[in-house]
């Protein structure tokens, strides 16, 4: 069966099967698919997409190995190093190479969030620019001015959707064919990144370029879409990238053939760059990870303070002192680099223009209580609302897999925004005035905000305007609509910047439009839309208050405006604190900062009365399966014991096993980790006698990763049944360079896609078949590698203290033993999502659960079985053969 399931393989040249791995590093490669040119019916299924798979219950995302492995060829090395022995100001070369890559993510995190902006800036000015052309240029005096404007509006439509459909084909083309991953914010994906799963494809390099590329199609086609959500996906991909930098190219010698002529010699370059060996764990990559995130967001806001607490509160499942220090540097960097570049930049991204909003006194928050409690309530409705419609709207979503109908999908929100904005605009705009400070030149008639449409030369259209405008413009007039820089009108002495008909049914319509934006195959954050959601509904509640009260209440919609966007935040994100100092960094409004905390709470406890659900605990329920783990058991662990949701019959291997059985197992199999069983008789050393029955008890040592094993087969490390090397000599520094491979495996090969490390595409790389020699008869010593401290835990312990351990230390597997040390089961990632049953608190209750928990009924009739059996006859008993 082993030599069928090789056949086609080509035979190794003599001699090849004793070369080390570092030399055969192309021996793994991810399997990929390739169209021919003369296969019309797969280039066609390419293009066009395919119909979605069958759901595949093993198909899941892989765990991060978090645990640092203690064999005895670690710890013999780290004993062998000089202890005490500085680098430099009595740091080593491995903390500057962390303080190197810190820094670079904020620096160049910063440069990317200047280069988005610039570009959606630019195209966004651009579009406008063409669109009022043709509205204006068309228009004639007389009798045909009506004729004029419909051929006008039409004309402008077109060429609005023209532009915005070719962007957006781009930008989800590019997710579509090449990066998928990189679609939507990532925002959830990233959180579970960090919680401990492995995303394939997630951060690597194309996904960047694709994130990058496609929010800027995005906001500049005008969908109700932000960067911010993008730009914390992009931070952390900038992280992993520099992380990994030095991985294919330097390691594999590939520069020797481009630039020859600098002599690069592989073997020092490898030596010069063992100190990032010890930096590329998945502990320490987690920590790059969290810092991108940070810088991202921070590079958003222009608020690092409230990026640090985004990070602890929202995307890190672990968070330490050193976390938090990598998240400041990185933030600071990344804002301070941008207000380098920029110097147009200013500290809070989304603050009002100077003058335009008052401090409030302690009666006239107490005045406005009332009011402020509505603006409140309303806010969290509008989160709830979006949530509950943009789940429903998954229904009708093509699938991932149709190409062509998720670019379609695209291009017809960018129509229905078009015409929204445009056949409102024409059919309930009103024209106002212009304000002073929204002119860049008014003798030219330049303007920097406001859309005229057909009013006259020193007005606007307010809904265009609002349809029509860039989003991060809106939210900024949104917010300046105070006291001090309104306009003199008719009434009462105030005029708003735009009309609150106009704003109710632009905060009806964009809750909409919103909802069908969100799963789109496009990269865009939901950030900025929420804002303006919140803030269209505050500003329009804000004039109305305005108008039924007297002027000495201080009554200021933009303030109004401020607070229900953080309101809709909290209702759509479900966050409190992180909200609440981005918020106040943005808008550079310190002196809102109660009003700020009250429209979070009530928002808050609104919404979730209404929808459980926030917008992260919805997508990864989506996305089905990523088992994501909560900070605190939920409540039915409590009355759980851990045998109950434990895996039974673990499969393991013995200390010293042969090659053939471990053949065997990974290739029926797809877990990544194995107990390692001794004997009764010899406990300490794990000596066994061979023998083909399999281990006689089991008894745990230690445990051996599946990545670990393919180490030592693809290294030919192979031994007899003492453990004695065949074809080798026993080399202390031939140890040490294997269990260095085994800690980067990851690093080197199937970096981004590591789920095909459990399949049989990397047995049959590995060639084992050239040998032409009976595996029966060549075994593994695994006992140097093997991690000698596991993590253990009793079957009758609570299933939330599993819970606790498996999170706190950030385990991938929980071996559960009995009192004499015996393995009784296993617990995963899986097992503690499945146990944890359906509820708001669990996220992904559509994967297939393999060992149900234990139920009342389930109880029943298991006690009925036992008293069954009791009550049956015994059996002869049998002499063991």
């Amino acid at each position: 069966q082993r030599a069928a399931a090789m056949q086609g393989v080509p035979p190794a040249a003599p001699g090849e099967e004793h070369k080390s791995l570092l030399q055969r590093s192309a021996t793994f490669k991810a399997p990929g698919y390739s169209a021919h040119a003369s296969d019309v019916n797969g280039v066609f299924k390419m293009l066009l997409g395919t119909k979605p798979a069958a759901a595949n219950p093993n198909r899941v995302s892989e765990s991060l190995d978090y645990e640092p492995i203690q064999n005895r060829v670690y710890q013999d090395r780290q004993r062998m190093k000089k202890d005490g022995k500085k680098k430099l100001y009595g740091y080593t070369g491995h903390t500057l190479a962390k303080f190197v890559v810190t820094l670079t993510t904020g620096v160049v995190t910063g440069c990317l969030a200047v280069a988005l902006n610039y570009f959606v800036n630019l195209l966004s000015e651009f579009k406008m620019d063409f669109i009022q052309t043709t509205l204006t240029g068309d228009a004639t005096g007389g009798g045909e001015d009506v004729k004029a404007s419909f051929r006008s509006i039409a004309m402008a439509f077109g060429k609005y959707w023209l532009f915005g459909s070719i962007l957006v084909s781009i930008g989800t083309a590019m997710v579509q064919y090449w990066a998928p991953a990189a679609a939507g914010a990532g925002v959830t994906l990233v959180m579970a990144y960090l919680n401990g799963n492995h995303i394939p494809n997630l951060l690597r390099v194309k996904t960047l370029c694709v994130k990058f590329v496609g929010t800027i199609c995005s906001v500049s086609a005008g969908l109700p879409m932000g960067p911010e959500g993008p730009m914390v996906h992009i931070g952390a991909c900038v992280a992993s990238v520099i992380t990994y930098l030095d991985c294919k190219f330097l390691r594999d010698g590939k520069l020797d053939g481009w630039w020859g002529h600098f002599k690069l010699r592989q073997e020092n370059i490898k030596d010069k760059l063992k100190v990032l060996d010890e930096i590329v764990s998945d502990a320490d990559h987690r920590e790059f990870v969290s810092a991108g995130v940070c810088a991202g967001i921070s590079a958003a806001f222009n608020a690092p303070i409230g990026g640090v607490l985004f990070s602890m509160e929202e995307a890190c499942s672990f968070w330490s002192r050193k976390t938090a220090w990598r998240c400041f540097i990185a933030a600071t960097l990344s804002t301070y680099t941008i207000q380098v570049i920029n110097q147009k930049a200013v500290h809070g991204a989304i603050s009002p223009e100077k003058g335009s909003l008052q401090s409030m006194e302690m009666k006239d928050w107490g005045m406005q209580l009332p009011f402020l409690l509505i603006n409140f309530g309303m806010a969290g409705l509008l989160g709830a609302a979006f949530n509950s419609l943009r789940m429903q709207l998954w229904k009708v979503r093509a699938a991932k897999t149709l190409h062509i109908q998720r670019i379609l999908e695209v291009i017809g929100l960018v129509f229905l925004i078009g015409l929204c904005g445009f056949f409102f605009g024409w059919a309930a705009g009103k024209c106002v005035e212009l304000p002073e400070d929204w002119w860049i030149d008014k003798e030219k008639g330049t303007r920097e905000y406001g859309v005229r449409f057909f009013c006259g030369p020193d007005e606007h259209n307010d809904i265009a305007t609002l349809f029509l405008s860039s989003t991060h413009h809106t939210i900024v007039k949104l917010f300046s609509m105070g006291r001090v820089d309104a306009i003199d009108g008719e009434e009462g002495g105030y005029d708003a910047h735009f009309s609150t008909s106009s704003l109710a049914l632009y905060t009806a319509v964009y809750l909409v439009l919103m909802s069908i934006g969100a799963g789109l195959a496009i990269p865009g954050g939901l950030f900025m839309p929420s804002i303006v959601l919140g803030a269209s509904w505050g500003g329009m509640w804000g004039i109305l208050v305005h108008q039924w009260m007297p002027t000495t209440w201080n009554v200021q919609p933009g303030l109004y405006a401020i607070l229900a966007a953080t309101g809709v935040l909290g209702g759509v994100f479900r966050s409190a604190i992180s909200l609440v100092v981005l918020m106040v960094e943005g808008t550079q409004g310190i002196e809102f900062l109660p009003g700020v905390i009250m429209a979070v709470v009530v928002a808050n406890w609104v919404a979730h009365h209404i929808h459980h659900d926030g917008v992260y605990e919805s997508e990864l329920e989506r996305i089905g399966n990523v088992y994501m783990l909560r900070d605190e058991p939920p409540h039915r662990l409590q009355t759980m014991k851990t045998e109950s949701m434990m895996a039974t019959n673990v499969v393991g291997f013995r200390s010293i096993e042969s090659v053939a059985r471990i053949l065997e197992v990974l290739s029926n199999v797809t877990h990544n980790g194995f107990p390692v069983y001794v004997r009764e008789h010899d406990p300490e050393s794990g000596e066994a006698e061979m023998s083909s029955d399999g281990p006689q008890g089991t008894r745990l040592e230690g445990l051996i990763l599946r990545s670990q094993l393919l180490v030592l087969l693809q290294r030919r490390h192979f031994c007899d049944t003492h453990g004695q090397p065949i074809g080798r000599e026993r080399h202390e520094g031939y140890e040490y360079e294997l269990e260095n491979e085994m800690r980067t495996f990851f690093r080197r090969y199937y970096t981004h896609s590591r789920y095909e490390s459990a399949t049989c595409e990397a047995l049959q790389q590995l060639h084992l078949d050239s040998l032409h020699l009976p595996l029966g008869n060549l075994y593994l010593d695994l006992r140097p590698y093997m991690n000698r401290a596991p993590f253990t835990i009793r079957g009758d312990s609570a299933a939330s203290r599993a819970h606790q351990v498996f999170l706190s230390v950030g385990l991938r597997h929980l071996i559960v033993v009995d009192a004499n040390n015996q393995v009784a089961g296993i617990i995963t990632r899986k097992d503690l999502d499945h146990a944890a049953g359906h509820g708001w608190w669990r996220i992904s209750h559509i994967a297939v659960q393999a060992t149900p928990p234990r139920t009342l009924k389930s109880l029943l009739a298991k006690l009925r079985t036992r008293n069954a059996a009791v009550m049956a006859p015994l059996p002869s008993p049998q002499l063991p053969h």
